[in-house]
């Protein structure tokens, strides 16, 4: 490399030459200057700009001779360490640089990053851009909801640019994310290249944290350092995990729950009477929760922590005694003497998959009430257990499907010491396996937790067996720090605890004497070979074993190097097996001429190394029987060495031992040899460290006892190509060992055996595990693949055990099944380097990672052909008819097949977008493809064709750069194949065929946080999957041919409200104008901007369309509908708005016969009845059902909403007045076409407006409307025949706006708004935001503007609950009102309605009065207070409220009134939170729910005074005057 220093005093062309413009211009050009070569360097004097010039750095080419456009370069700062670190950037094209002097300048952000001052001297260097291609990138965000579309977007953007750690990213003109770290080739660096084929990993500053806490007995005992579990909770790791939250600026809104179970003794059941549940050992219990943060967003935890210690110490009493005495109390009279009942669990009998399920309620209708400002949610769980849980398989299952389809996974922190087996691991009870009646399982039907469902007739014969199973969802991390006297690391600490050993004292009795630990119960494998036997029970080994045993550890053999093959680490531990030495010895010569061949290929590849633990390398799938590699050891095996002497490990080697699904079923005999009695070294080298680094080093023997040597942690997913990604990992783990006289405690070292040895069986059974093989030559890599995961379906063998699938935690498995895999792997692009158990695993805990948009799994052929079903549907591009508001019309001009193509990559755009919300992940391809045998791959021809074999992207950011290449989205159950066939878009899912998930019922006692006790609480845990989601609707939505959103689409809404408040004083002061009257300004100026901002079709946009209109009015809702003008002027805005309704319309639908329907369907303005074709079916005088539904509500008066439409279309077909053109389906709202039958059908005669009028007529129809709340009919069976003489109103109007007006987003910004018509200046006025797949910030950002706007006219804009408030536990059971009684309920005041003002309720009058005396105002009234003569309709209310609610003027809470004695529900209105939509409250220090808490305080205080009730009862009636004087009679 040459480095040439640019100065003024170099001597250019033999003679000092100035810098000044003419001396340079003077200068005739020359030949051109010779190309940089790479890492040619050049020193330049740098000066800094402001971003806002420009984003990169200007470069004076004229500088650096021989640069041209595209070459990478590198500046560093001349005084930097390390010259690989510094800003990269691309040449641009040489415009020529208007300041001479300039030789290079960087923007002030690159500056500050890099240390490069301004007038300072810089190197820059051409680089290989190559070398810096980022792998990975890590992006922060706080504040903002990032929807997964816009992380789709968002990288998409950066692709071809040079990015920087520290620089923070816009895109769409806002700061979108920082990046926090760049990955190249598994290493970190400062700056990289950003390519098609980089993965982004998104974290979140500002998520919904539920942290767990587990008590159980263990909490209150002392660890081995001797500070109590609870006090490590407290005084350590939370105070640590909120100073790791507060050194990185998260803003969490965080809810932190204790969770327990209690036992109880069959003689104390009638006691202990509530929610008792037996579990599957028959054993009775409760399961206690109590919350101590809410959904709190807090920056000084010092309070909260003095409150968790103070509930730790009154916890158990609260439970065991408290709880049942109240309980006792208000059942009956009170017990004479409150009884202690119940005993606390031990942590693995802890309901942790309730509570995690607790949590996922919520976060299952996440869309709805959807903050703007939150993204990603993280679990925590602390326990003091070890990680090992006894649970339910019904529950176990429904979990995993949940945290699978939620994206979310689990961190457990356990504070014990790291055990002596697989953890975590969850232990249930079940039946065997075994494949479908077919033969076809798959490998989903021999996993313990998917497969062996109970058949009712053979379930009698079976007995249950326990299995273990190690959950890929969630990520130990083991909590040791010690606070008060932090021991040396060489010191020995205890790993496992024997509670009556510790409790024994030394002197007085001889512990040593005879101490037995139990084996883990055998089970039997019916093809081992019996022990020799020398090895018998009672022998101990001799002298020459022992020293045998050590030369065979410690003694590197030449013979022993190994051909290795580079694999980095997986999630699983894994074991080695120790074999009888006759068993070896008898398959070893008939085994090595078979791996010969093997060894040739790789030793020309792969370095020798000599190792101990040695590596395996298989070339096929395990087999049946066999759970593991066979070891091959010359001479006895059983080498020992004492404690004294520590372990040996491996050096940051990075292969891991690749054994099969169970790697120690060969061995099972050892519980008779001696190699059990010394046995292998797992108390002494329990975990293997291993690391992305590509070469392997010599064994070392270690100086130092050691247990933190890591192990990865399981949720780093397996790859496909197990050369290149984490894999599998070895770690040591427990094999049973007794402890007897004679034994001198010796353990053999475990070990990993030669290659050589390790050809398996041929059977069938192991090919139902295809990703379980270790790594092999990439030339045979292919073939075995295909022909494995082709042979999914093989039969099973009958004589494989079962054993083979049964986990045993002391010795664990070091590959992970492919049921478990293929799940795993939906996490596998968020992990750039692997993770190890023995790390605390803090960037998932500060920053929680989303899920990646992207993953490489997809299923073979023929597991595509066992396991899934599949279902397919397209629909035709026709840009004439599709007027969508998802999508931005494309730029395209050219022939008619051109725009035809435009507009399907948009609509394709659209449904990609669409479904990454919903949670699927791009299907890539595997990052190092291999050779493929095509002809084994294809050997199936069946449903599926050839298409599975098609070309995959290898980013996220090249899916969808043209039509030509179909896109995969994968689920955890479900994929989706959109694809373009030149005329028509298809879409293929692939449904994977699942026992149905049961709803698990669920009963438990929850102590909310602001709640006086224990209260119970009974809900069920379903798995809401995508088998009933509509995806061909959703699809017509996103291409224009359908304009309704249906429940089932799980859109995202969230209501607004507009609180009228105190007018500013800085108000532009119009002369003479009442607070009230400027109100009702600003009202109108909201309704000028929904009119600027509704969305209308291109073809559209001139038609005059009426303006928003509000109808002010000073009576309340309930009696505003009694006033006849105004009911009038609703009557106008209906007729001039979306629906068209004809307000004044006699007719009624209900008492319309057939024949008349038909007629008026004929008459000129009745339903457009013409000749529509689609795909190549052609039908005559046919018509849409979103034709006829918008005619039944623009014409019939009782049909007040497109839903009620739809009901009678679905009537009148059953009635045989029409039926489905194809007659596939009954009567639906949307582009479905209907033909009138026999006597009704009649010619169609064309008429000129139908064309116009199909959709959007006057360009007002968007028919994008909800289920409705009929009220207060809705109650009524199906609402299909309202009384006669009952008016029907609709107080709500819904229209599509365009929340991006300026145009900067990248693609459609429309949301659905649905908006009250009849607005009180006294009450507050309601709007609901619906929305799929549109920009939050764009949203958010168009809110803050509203809410400026209205803010000078005295009125707030706050995010509320779309349901009432009284239902909000339904949702979310640790969120609760606080029910708020009156001493002395209110007054009856006979002839109260005729005192009150008019148009005042005077139901609840004295509650009414009392509220508002507190600044509460009216937000919804009860359904039951509006006149039994009138059906009301609002189109954002889907169920009718039970009880009128109110808000605070400042928004901080809600209250409900209940009536009579039983006054009142409160709650904090945790959806305004700082940063929030009308959250005035800047600082942090001010909460709103400070805020909140003192009204309730303040409320609470006047509710429970009787004597300040009555002083206000006494007030309120006085005001209202005397009665009204009894008429004169004569």
């Amino acid at each position: 490399m040459s480095t040439v220093r640019s100065d003024s005093h170099a001597q250019q062309y033999g003679r000092r030459r100035s810098n000044t413009a003419q001396s340079i211009l003077r200068n005739l050009p020359g030949p051109p200057p010779p190309l940089l070569k790479l890492g040619d360097a050049k020193v330049l004097n740098s000066w800094v700009h402001d971003p806002k010039e420009s984003s990169t750095a200007i470069l004076n080419q004229t500088w650096l001779p021989g640069v041209v456009e595209g070459d990478m370069l590198q500046v560093s700062a001349c005084n930097t360490a390390d010259a690989t670190t510094g800003y990269l950037f691309m040449v641009p094209k040489d415009e020529g640089c208007p300041k001479p002097a300039l030789q290079i300048s960087l923007p002030k952000n690159v500056a500050d990053a890099f240390g490069i001052k301004n007038n300072g001297e810089v190197t820059v260097t051409k680089v290989d851009k190559q070398q810096y291609c980022a792998d990975y990138i890590e992006f922060t965000f706080q504040d903002q909801y990032l929807g997964r579309n816009e992380m789709w977007r968002l990288a998409e953007h950066l692709v071809g640019r040079c990015v920087f750690v520290e620089q923070e990213i816009s895109f769409i003109n806002v700061i979108a994310a920082k990046i926090q770290s760049i990955y190249v080739k598994g290493r970190k660096v400062s700056a990289g290249y950003v390519t098609s084929t980089t993965k982004a990993i998104y974290r979140s500053l500002s998520a919904k944290v539920t942290i767990f806490i587990q008590v159980c007995r263990e909490l209150w005992e002392f660890s081995g350092d001797g500070e109590r579990y609870s006090d490590k909770i407290v005084h350590s790791f939370l105070p640590a995990l909120f100073t790791k939250w507060r050194e990185a600026g998260t803003n969490h809104t965080v809810t932190i729950v204790l969770i327990s179970r209690v036992y109880y003794d069959v003689s104390e059941l009638e006691y202990a009477a509530g929610p008792l549940r037996r579990d599957e050992d028959g054993r009775w219990y409760k399961d206690f929760y109590k919350v101590i943060t809410d959904l709190e967003v807090i920056h000084d935890w010092k309070l909260t922590l003095a409150e968790l210690k103070d509930s730790f110490w009154a916890f158990q009493r609260d439970i065991l005694l408290t709880h049942h005495y109240h309980q006792a109390s208000i059942e009956s009279k009170a017990p004479e003497q409150a009884r202690l009942v119940g005993e606390l669990s031990y942590a693995h009998d802890g309901p942790i998959l309730e509570a995690l399920n607790l949590g996922l309620n919520p976060n299952e209708t996440h869309y709805i009430d959807r903050s703007l400002t939150l993204t990603g949610a993280a679990t925590i769980l602390i326990t003091p257990g070890t990680g090992y849980y006894k649970v339910s398989k019904q529950l176990l299952r429904l979990t995993t499907t949940r945290m699978l389809d939620q994206g979310f996974g689990l961190d457990l922190v356990s504070l014990a010491k790291r055990p002596l087996h697989q953890t975590p691991i969850f232990a249930f009870q079940g039946y065997g396996p075994r494949p479908d009646k077919d033969g076809r399982g798959g490998g989903r039907a021999l996993d313990p937790l998917w497969g062996g469902d109970e058949d009712p007739d053979e379930s009698r014969k079976l007995e249950k067996i326990t299995f273990w199973w190690e959950p890929f969802w969630i990520g130990v991390s083991f909590w040791e720090k010690q606070m008060d006297l932090p021991l040396r690391e060489d010191r020995f600490v205890a790993r496992a605890k024997m509670h009556e050993i510790q409790m024994l004292g030394l002197l007085g009795h001889d512990v040593l004497s005879g101490i037995e630990v139990p084996y883990l119960p055998e089970i039997p494998d019916p093809y081992a070979t019996p022990p020799r036997d020398s090895f018998a029970e009672d022998r101990a080994p001799t002298q020459a074993e022992a020293d045998q045993a050590d030369i065979d550890i410690f003694v590197l053999r030449k013979e022993s190097r190994l051909p290795t093959s580079s694999r980095t680490s997986y999630g699983s531990s894994g074991s080695g097996t120790i074999m009888p030495a006759s068993y070896r010895s008898s398959i070893m010569s008939e085994r090595r001429g078979l791996a010969s061949h093997r060894n040739s290929t790789a030793s020309t590849r792969i370095a020798p190394i000599e190792e101990s633990p040695r590596k395996i390398i298989m070339e096929l799938p395990p087999e049946g029987h066999g759970e593991g590699p066979l070891p091959y050891v010359t001479g006895l095996s059983n080498a020992s060495t004492s404690p004294s002497q520590s372990s040996i490990r491996s050096v940051r080697t990075n292969t891991s031992v690749a054994t099969s699904p169970g790697s120690d079923q060969l061995s099972r005999n050892t519980s008779s040899s001696r190699l059990a009695k010394i046995a292998s070294s797992w108390f002494y080298n329990p975990f293997q460290k291993s690391s992305s680094e590509s070469q392997m080093t010599t064994v070392s023997v270690s100086s130092a006892t050691s247990p933190t040597i890591p192990t990865p942690s399981v949720r780093v997913p397996i790859a496909s190509n197990p050369t290149s990604t984490p894999y599998a990992s070895l770690s040591r783990s427990p094999q049973p060992m007794a402890i007897l006289h004679g034994a001198s405690g010796r353990s053999a070292l475990s070990r990993t055996y030669e290659g050589e040895s390790t050809l398996p069986h041929r059977s069938s059974l192991g090919r139902y595990s295809p990703l379980n093989t270790p790594p092999r030559d990439e030339s045979t890599f292919g073939k075995w693949r295909n022909t494995t995961l082709n042979s999914l379906n093989l039969p099973w063998s009958s004589s494989s055990p079962l054993s083979s699938y049964r986990t045993n935690p002391s010795r664990p498995q070091s590959a992970v099944s492919y049921a478990q895999s293929s799940l795993a792997r939906r996490w596998q692009h968020v992990f750039p380097t692997p993770m190890y158990k023995h790390e605390v695993k803090w960037k998932s805990m500060v920053t929680p990672g989303c899920l990646p948009l992207t993953t490489d799994h997809f299923p073979s052929n023929s597991e595509l052909e066992s396991s899934y079903d599949v279902f397919s549907y397209d629909f035709v591009v026709d840009p004439s008819e599709m007027r969508s508001f998802f999508v931005k019309p494309p730029s395209v001009h050219g022939n008619a097949d051109e725009v035809r193509r435009g507009w399907a990559l948009a609509v394709m755009r659209g449904m990609v977008a669409v479904r990454l919300a919903q949670g699927f992940q791009f299907v890539l391809r595997p990052r190092k493809t291999d050779v493929e045998d095509h002809s084994v791959m294809r050997r199936t021809k069946s449903f599926m064709g050839e298409d599975d074999a098609s070309p995959k992207p290898i980013g996220a950011a090249e899916v969808l750069k043209s039509t030509n290449v179909p896109v995969y989205l994968s689920m955890s159950n479900e994929i989706h194949r959109i694809s373009y066939t030149g005329e028509a878009i298809q879409v293929r899912r692939y449904v994977r065929r699942m026992p149905q998930t049961q709803p698990f019922e669920y009963e438990c006692l929850i102590w909310p946080k602001l709640g006086v006790g224990y209260t119970e609480l009974k809900t069920n845990f379903v798995s809401h999957g995508l088998e009933n989601f509509g995806w061909n609707r959703l699809d017509m939505l996103v291409a224009g041919y359908e304009h309704q959103f249906n429940e089932s689409l799980r859109y995202w809404r969230t209501r607004f409200v507009v609180i009228p408040t105190v007018v500013p004083e800085s108000n532009i002061g119009l002369p003479g104008l009442n607070d009230e009257e400027i109100r009702l300004m600003g009202i109108d100026k909201l309704a000028d901007i929904f009119t600027k901002l509704r969305w209308q079709p291109p073809d559209e946009r001139d038609a005059l369309v009426a303006p928003v209109r509000f109808l002010p009015t000073t009576l309340g809702p309930a009696h505003s509908v009694m006033d006849e003008t105004l009911m009038a002027q609703l009557d106008d805005i209906h007729a001039a708005g979306p629906l068209k309704k004809k307000m004044q319309s006699s007719r009624e639908i209900a008492d319309t016969p057939p024949s008349m329907v038909a007629k008026l369907m004929r008459e000129e303005d009745g339903v457009p009845i013409k000749f529509h074709h689609w795909h190549k079916a052609k039908y005559p005088d046919s018509f849409t059902g979103f034709d006829f539904v918008s005619w039944l509500v623009r014409e019939f008066r009782d049909v007040p909403s497109r839903v009620r439409g739809a009901e009678w279309g679905a009537r009148l077909l059953e009635q045989g007045l029409f039926t489905h053109c194809r007659g596939r389906h009954g009567f639906m709202d949307g582009h479905y076409f209907y033909q009138l039958c026999g006597e009704y059908a009649t010619v169609s005669t064309p008429r000129g407006g139908w064309i116009k009028q199909s959709r959007y007529m006057n360009g007002d129809e968007v028919g994008v409307s909800r289920p409705v709340g009929y009220y207060p009919s809705s109650t009524r069976p199906n609402g299909l025949s309202p009384r006669r003489n009952r008016k029907c109103l609709i107080l709500s109007q819904t229209m599509v706006i365009d929340i991006d007006p300026a145009k900067k987003s990248d693609q459609a910004e429309s949301v659905v708004l649905h908006h009250d018509i009849i607005q009180n200046p006294g009450t507050v006025f309601h709007f609901e935001l619906q929305w799929i797949g549109s920009t939050a910030r764009c949203i958010e950002e168009s809110l803050r503007q509203w809410s400026r706007t209205i803010e000078k006219y005295g009125l707030k804009l706050v995010e509320a609950y779309v349901m009432e408030i009284g239902d909000i536990r339904e949702r979310n059971a640790f969120q609760s009102c606080f029910p708020l009684r009156l001493a002395i309920p209110p007054p009856i005041v006979p002839g109260l309605e005729k005192r009150v003002p008019e148009g005042t309720q005077s139901t609840h009058y004295f509650e009414y009065a009392l509220l508002k005396r507190f600044d509460f105002v009216l937000d919804v009234e009860a359904t039951n207070l509006y006149p039994k003569d009138v059906d009301v309709s609002y189109s954002y209310r889907r169920t009718p409220f039970k009880h009128s609610q109110f808000v605070h003027r400042s928004g901080v809470a809600f209250v409900q009134v209940l009536g009579g004695s039983q006054g009142f529900l409160f709650l904090t209105n945790r959806l305004l939170g700082p940063g929030r939509m009308g959250s005035a409250m800047k600082s942090k220090e001010q909460r709103p729910e400070a805020a909140a808490e003192d009204i309730r305080k303040r409320l609470q205080e006047i509710c429970s005074d009787e004597v300040a009730l009555t002083k206000f009862y006494d007030e309120e009636l006085a005001a209202l005057g005397p009665d009204d004087p009894p008429p004169l009679s004569i």
